[in-house]
């Protein structure tokens, strides 16, 4: 008789992981905890699904340890964007690369990724079981083991629920994919961390990833909405460890946009961990700083005096709304002690001086991440070391770990959806297998 495989979580690693398990002949069951399975998938890509990216890998994933990295690149080696597009096309998915090197749907509807994944795991006899919650995982030493499972009746609107039933079920083989903790309204509630500790991992304090930063300054309320292509630097400690250029976006507490994302897990870490981060924007990323602070820049020194002059009936904010956003603008004004309508011909020449090197250098301290509620992904979880080239756990046979659960996160453009897919798919045909196979 086949196999009986548990997955547990049914976002994008446990979908994948279960259909490659059912296609090598495993008996598959899915316990998801919400109402459906793949609600995460449905919020990607701003509702169109980055599913991969065709560009390298390398420099675009993260691990507390750096070692873990070789690993991750390993993997992603095994399975790549190649084979995930292969993949998705052998379901029936037909997709489409950008100039980035991004992946979508044709379609470009990420509903769309969900319903072929769904009609994969019907078609080969996945069981789906939703509205459940595994309150332990009891190995057996001889091989495979029981999870314990309570299952919820939900109200129609989702806001109460009773119990349904409580029921244990054997499995042969258990795969947690349950998800970290970044938008748990999708189902990651950060559970998967706790059954991981109680079969004996350590886990690396999950953080959030992949979001916004708060900043101290009341000066963000009167930015809030401002959009700007900007250059974007993080300081801990005073030295610089990230650098990203895009649109920035300003909002009534902080900073976002995709420079930021990209830098976040960054700043979760070492807030955490009591150091002190700074984000250094620079507003004129055209410019370069150097030539502003040796005031050899043609637009400001060479003509300084002569645009002084030429528009000297000009507000200070208007000369500078002509290169900034004008909300920016008045910002820079006022923290220079520049007071609102005044002139550029009854203006200090170094006021103005001093409010053009603040458009290159504004720093505002970071004081925290946003919450999990709003991260894209988290940055921590289970060491890389504690599972196996097949992601069975070092700790517990039979019982994989793969996905947001491990300690391994991307930057933005689908590389953490080709963290799930590649994990998943590995675990799956190898429980399915054997431990000793490989996809």
């Amino acid at each position: 008789m086949a196999d009986r495989i548990v997955v547990a979580g049914g976002g994008a690693s446990g979908l994948a992981a279960a259909i490659f398990a059912a296609e090598n002949g495993a008996r598959v069951t899915i316990l998801e905890h919400k109402d459906r399975v793949g609600k995460k998938i449905l919020m990607t890509g701003n509702g169109r699904c980055n599913l991969t990216n065709m560009s390298d890998v390398h420099g675009k994933y993260y691990s507390s340890d750096t070692k873990s990295l070789d690993r991750i690149y390993d993997t992603l080696v095994r399975f790549d964007a190649v084979r995930t597009r292969d993949f998705f096309k052998s379901i029936g998915l037909y997709t489409k690369e950008k100039r980035d090197g991004g992946v979508y749907p044709v379609s470009e509807q990420a509903s769309i990724v969900l319903d072929v994944l769904r009609s994969a795991c019907d078609m080969l006899g996945v069981e789906i079981r939703t509205d459940c919650e595994i309150t332990a995982v009891r190995p057996v030493r001889t091989g495979g083991g029981m999870v314990h499972v309570t299952q919820y009746a939900c109200s129609a609107s989702g806001s109460d629920k009773t119990v349904r039933s409580k029921d244990k079920i054997a499995y042969d083989r258990l795969i947690l994919a349950t998800g970290g903790k970044a938008a748990p309204v999708s189902g990651s509630d950060g559970s998967g961390y706790e059954l991981a500790k109680r079969i004996g991992h350590s886990v690396i304090e999950p953080l959030p990833a992949l979001v916004q930063l708060r900043c101290a300054g009341s000066f963000f309320k009167a930015l809030s909405g401002v959009r700007a292509q900007s250059r974007v630097r993080l300081l801990i400690d005073g030295r610089e460890a990230a650098c990203e250029e895009g649109e920035l976006q300003l909002v009534d507490y902080g900073i976002s946009g995709i420079p930021v994302f990209q830098m976040s897990r960054l700043a979760s870490r070492a807030l955490h961990e009591g150091k002190q981060c700074e984000a250094v924007i620079n507003f004129l990323p055209y410019i370069d700083n150097t030539e502003i602070e040796k005031a050899e820049n043609r637009i400001f020194a060479q003509d300084m005096d002569a645009n002084i002059q030429k528009f000297s009936y000009k507000t200070v904010e208007e000369f500078l709304s002509g290169l900034v956003h004008k909300k920016v603008a008045a910002v820079v004004c006022r923290q220079n002690g520049i007071a609102s309508g005044e002139t550029l011909g009854h203006t200090n020449v170094s006021k103005i001086e001093r409010c053009i090197r603040m458009l290159a250098d504004f720093r505002v301290k970071i004081t925290a991440p946003n919450a999990f509620e709003n991260a894209q992904v988290c940055c921590g979880g289970v060491p890389l070391d504690e599972v196996d080239d097949n992601f069975m756990s070092r700790r517990c046979p039979n019982v994989y770990i793969v996905g947001e659960l491990l300690d391994c996160d991307g930057i933005c453009g689908g590389y953490n959806l080709q963290w799930a897919w590649a994990t998943g798919a590995i675990a799956g045909a190898a429980a399915a297998r054997g431990i000793e196979d490989r996809i």
